[in-house]
């Protein structure tokens, strides 16, 4: 179930926001610092360029499970693929 999904990422450690999206970039549904429309669209962009570049390097590749992208400022984004959508959190780490 797509809620729950997202209520269960909302609920981590650390999260200061949340977001869930179409694979073209809609957002479903918004919490916190995720919510503005462009973040939703970049999230969206930048699964499918991470998974064309992991084709590239490893071709036999069927799946991304994960993208983490980190800064040095303690924030990091995770972002998850799952049943057409994009589920991202925002961690602030300490």
């Amino acid at each position: 179930d797509l809620k729950k999904t997202f209520d269960n990422i909302c609920a981590l450690p650390d999260s200061i926001g949340a977001i869930m999206v179409t694979d073209a970039g809609d957002i479903v549904r918004a919490s916190g610092d995720l919510r503005e429309i462009h973040e939703g669209r970049h999230l969206a962009h930048l699964m499918k360029d991470v998974a064309q570049l992991v084709r590239i390097v490893q071709p036999e590749a069927k799946t991304i499970t994960r993208v983490t992208v980190s800064r040095q400022s303690g924030v990091s984004i995770v972002a998850t693929p799952h049943q057409s959508h994009v589920f991202g959190v925002k961690l602030a780490h300490r």
